[in-house]
């Protein structure tokens, strides 16, 4: 980061960051820059709007130059958002339009637009599409279009910034304002289209001349290229020849992508397609023209040439990515070609090509489409190759194409997730789904299969990172979902096909299942559907190439392909490697997972008719229990220790109810070939929220029930096993509960736990974890009611590089089955940034896995920025050097002050060890202010931080990590 030569105190000016040679009145719109010395950085001689980056509200912001002394210069444009106290303009992460050449300097680099501007010009930077990891804009200057620029900033840093060299100036200045009105560029008039200076554009007949090509460079053609991208309202243009060149005269008309240099013709270059009237050939992607007779298809003066767009039919917001289009051209009204191809990211721009001195035409922006042939073209892209039905990212290659699959490619080394999304057939009924094999993957190649909706990033997104979304991965064998990332089983690998469908879908949310070739469940996700419209759609995500994949659909296979409605044999329920299952007799060999315990899950929940399961004890010291669980369950953690769970435990007679237990007071005597049975009574229709009753039964004698609340989505019969060795045998689950409906209504009355006393654990057990139950919590007298635990709900964010998700996650698995109570956000879940500092401000602490990787990355130092006044805890590499360099040189002595552990992959239990006990001790210093901020009068604490600082943070600065 640059140290800035001035030390004096800096000047404030609420909602802009700005150096103290900048002066700023009437809310800023009238800016006064004083000199800066010559020992000063042209870089940081800036002020930015940081109170609010461009966005769909706030499109735009403009400046007029007042006063600016000659030789020097403006700066214009939009840069990250600059660090409190010393602002400056970041080179790969901003956009600027100099007033003094005329450039456009993005990335290091400077593109002349032959536009210069001085006092009295009226400049304008204007948003114009947004993409996930860069956006496209817009440079006007005295309300004309001159250039159109990519800058790589995604939503929400978009940052108006304007800088000068070392002069004196006065600018003013109209920064972006929520609902401001928006800027019209009409289409119709030429000199909206921008270019070459030369070429002389009159709005009156709307013609455009090229009367004054480059004296000082050759160049091999010219084009403008129209404010406005084809779309949906916007499809079709002409242009008449008015004049053609008597040698070397040529127009062109075509289609190029928002970032088309401005001295080439349309199909010259990549992601362009153009028609010539000199040899009526057809140019696409930079190749030759197409082998045609083309002597028909030539064009003279008088002649009207144009091109035009076929889009699908879909969803508007899709007209600026990567579908496939049906591009065509007509000559005097008649079709002459058509193409099907893929569009830009941010749509195609119309463009008109100029090859010689006195070619000249007219625009006519507002032409209709040819009637004639319009129902031959729909049928021509309906009839196109299945890349139709796929929205996708640039990158994807399709390879093999049929009715009912496709082999696509990603190739790509680029670790940045790429999606492909299927159109056609949305999963919109239960056992609707696909399959994908996968024909060719590199070590380091990650593959995601799930669901997502229309609106889901195409690139730098994986599923799972926000709730519309989930996926499975085939590498970490991971389920996505927003909740967090969950371990199941792990992809065998090349020869074994992984299927996704949809197992349950109302208007809150969505339930869907995995299942690997041989019909074995992998795990299940949910996705949020409440105030969703686009339906689900079949996704792929893929990054670090070399990879490709086979995506099997058919609506023939949706309601048959390893979807069986019935519960089925236990060797297709869902659970860990630890549990074998042979038809219907289920052991636990191993404990394979960080918990002792595991259990498995139904295929299918229980519903109203089918409401009642039994297993048969096949051991009399090793019991299995018995239970209830929610969709989401964990299948390596103890059954009965989340929301939505429920599980008695013969063999100990306790029974674990949503992470608190009871001790049945009187239990029964349970032996080896025995039934034990449990079923549930509901209150309301299937598979919604409801507070029903759950039974518990041995050989069909019920003896204990209690109120269960069961989640949104259905109640899952599952199994718990305790110990290794411990063994049961499903037996058939088709019959009802045998409760007669007097008795189950008067239980469904009930509001208390009848027959069960809370658990009281020994005291140094219930200190050992720093979290000290109170007598009065757990005192049996008067009525009975449920334990809760005291300790509270916390967010812990875990920051962590993507790229070293296989080193971090086992630790964080490990944190989540230790810390029951704790939700753990990360950074490979929170992939924006205004996730991240959403996720950063509502967390109790950070828990910053350190490494080599990290250290170096200027995204995570971006994300390190956003843990001001948060308390930090270090779990660093054990062969990095502590503390790192690079991005953090200049906070290396607040990291020495921060808590630590280092780790080692190759020994993960030890240092799990220490990790956790870390984190254990930063737990109880965070209960221990919450009791005193609560016993002084400061309130109950939620478990979320606030704004303002806890007063341990503020007293004891040398283990908080502070941001200067």
């Amino acid at each position: 980061m640059y140290n800035r030569k001035d030390k004096s105190p800096r000047l404030v000016t609420p909602g802009f960051e700005h150096l103290n040679n900048f002066v700023l009145f009437d809310d800023g719109r009238d800016v006064f820059i004083k000199r800066i010395d010559n020992d000063e950085s042209l870089t940081t001689n800036l002020v930015q709007f940081s109170k609010s980056p461009l966005s769909p509200d706030c499109t735009h912001y403009t400046m007029t130059i007042q006063e600016l002394t000659d030789g020097e210069f403006v700066m214009f444009g939009l840069t990250n958002k600059c660090v409190p106290g010393n602002p400056m303009w970041i080179i790969d992460r901003s956009v600027r339009y100099h007033s003094n050449d005329g450039g456009v300097f993005n990335g290091g680099l400077g593109i002349k637009t032959y536009h210069p501007y001085t006092i009295g010009d009226r400049i304008t930077c204007k948003l114009d599409y947004t993409g996930p990891d860069r956006s496209l804009v817009n440079f006007l200057k005295n309300d004309r279009l001159v250039y159109r620029q990519w800058v790589n900033l995604p939503p929400g840093q978009l940052y108006p910034t304007i800088g000068v060299s070392r002069t004196e100036a006065k600018l003013k200045v109209e920064w972006p304002t929520p609902g401001q009105q928006e800027i019209n560029i009409r289409k119709d008039m030429p000199s909206n289209w921008f270019g070459w200076t030369g070429l002389h554009r009159d709005d009156q007949t709307k013609t455009v001349t090229l009367a004054e090509p480059d004296t000082e460079m050759e160049r091999s053609a010219y084009n403008i290229q129209s404010p406005a991208v084809f779309s949906k309202d916007f499809s079709y243009f002409e242009v008449e020849i008015v004049k053609k060149a008597e040698e070397h005269g040529c127009q062109a008309i075509g289609l190029v992508a928002g970032n088309c240099e401005p001295f080439v013709m349309p199909g010259w270059t990549s992601k362009s397609i153009g028609y010539h009237n000199d040899d009526g050939g057809l140019y696409c992607d930079g190749k030759d023209k197409t082998e045609d007779n083309t002597d028909e298809k030539k064009g003279g003066q008088g002649d009207v040439i144009g091109c035009g767009v076929i889009f699908p039919p879909i969803e508007e917001f899709h007209f600026r990515e990567p579908i496939l289009v049906l591009v065509y051209f007509t000559l005097n009204g008649k079709v002459v070609y058509k193409k099907r191809m893929r569009q830009p990211r941010g749509g195609f721009f119309p463009c008109v090509g100029f090859l010689a001195k006195d070619d000249s035409c007219k625009l006519k922006v507002d032409a209709q489409p040819p009637s004639e042939g319009a129902d031959e073209l729909m049928a021509s892209l309906n009839s196109a190759d299945v890349t139709a039905d796929f929205r996708c990212s640039e990158v994807i290659q399709f390879k093999e194409l049929a009715p009912d699959s496709a082999v696509y490619a990603l190739t790509t080394e680029s670790d940045e997730p790429q999606l492909v999304q299927y159109l056609r057939y949305p999963l919109s009924n239960v056992g609707d789904g696909f399959y994908v094999e996968v024909l060719d993957m590199r070590p380091n190649t990650e593959l995601q299969l799930g669901v997502s909706v229309a609106e889901h990033q195409m690139e730098g997104s994986f599923l799972g990172s926000n709730s519309t979304s989930c996926g499975y991965l085939f590498k970490l064998g991971s389920l996505a979902m927003k909740e967090g990332m969950r371990p199941v089983a792990k992809w065998a690998g090349l020869k074994e096909t992984v299927t996704c469908y949809l197992d349950f879908q109302d208007e809150r949310l969505a339930i869907l299942c995995f299942e690997n070739g041989s019909g074995d469940m992998i795990g299940r996700a949910t996705v949020s559907r409440k105030d969703v419209k686009s339906p689900l759609y079949a996704s792929v995500v893929m990054s670090s190439g070399p990879c490709t994949v086979r995506m099997n659909w058919s609506r023939s296979i949706y309601n048959t392909h390893n979807v069986d409605r019935s519960w089925g044999y236990a060797d297709q329920w869902l659970r860990p490697p630890g549990i074998k299952a042979n038809q219907n007799k289920m052991t636990l060999q191993t404990s394979e997972s960080y918990s002792f315990a595991a259990c498995c899950q139904c295929r299918q929940p229980m519903l109203t008719g089918s409401s009642y399961f039994s297993i048969r004890l096949m051991d009399g010291e090793n019991l299995p229990g018995i239970g209830l669980s929610k969709s989401t369950t964990d299948v390596s953690t103890v059954l009965g220790s989340d929301k939505g769970e429920v599980c008695f435990l013969p063999s100990s007679g306790e029974l674990l109810l949503e992470n608190n237990k009871w001790v049945l007071q009187d239990p029964p005597m349970f032996r080896k070939g025995d039934i034990l049975q449990c079923g549930m009574i509901f209150a309301e229709q299937d598979r919604v929220e409801q507070k029903g009753v759950v039974f518990f039964s041995l050989n069909d004698q019920p003896f204990f029930h209690c109120r269960f609340h069961m989640m949104h989505g259905g109640a899952y019969p599952s199994i718990a096993f305790s110990s290794s060795g411990c063994n049961a045998e499903l037996l058939e689950t088709n019959r009802s509960q045998p409760i007669p409906e007097s008795v189950a209504s008067e239980w469904l009355n009930q509001d208390s736990m009848v027959g069960a006393a809370p658990y009281r654990a020994p005291q140094d057990h219930m200190t050992s974890n720093g979290y000290t139950l109170e007598k009065a919590a757990y005192d049996t007298e008067g009525d009975l009611t449920l334990v809760e635990s005291t300790n509270q709900q916390s967010i812990i964010y875990v920051s962590h590089t993507v790229r070293e998700c296989d080193r971090v996650n086992p630790f964080i698995t490990a944190l989540r089955k230790h810390f029951l109570t704790c939700t753990f956000e990360t950074s490979a879940l929170c992939v924006e940034m205004r996730d991240k500092k959403d996720s950063i401000a509502r967390c109790e602490f950070v828990i910053l896995f350190m490494s080599d990787t990290y250290s170096e990355s200027h995204e995570m130092a971006m994300e390190y920025s956003l843990f001001e006044g948060k308390k930090v805890l270090v779990v660093a590499h054990s062969e990095m050097h502590w503390p790192p360099g690079h991005y953090f040189k200049d906070k290396r002595k607040q990291m020495e002050r921060c808590p630590m552990v280092k780790v080692n992959t190759t020994d993960n239990t030890p240092s799990l060890q220490a990790l956790i006990k870390l984190v254990d001790a930063q737990l109880q210093e965070s209960n221990k202010n919450k009791a005193a901020n609560s016993k002084s009068g400061k309130g109950k604490s939620t478990g979320q931080s606030p704004s303002s600082k806890s007063p341990s943070s503020e007293n004891n600065s040398s283990s908080t990590c502070q941001i200067l």
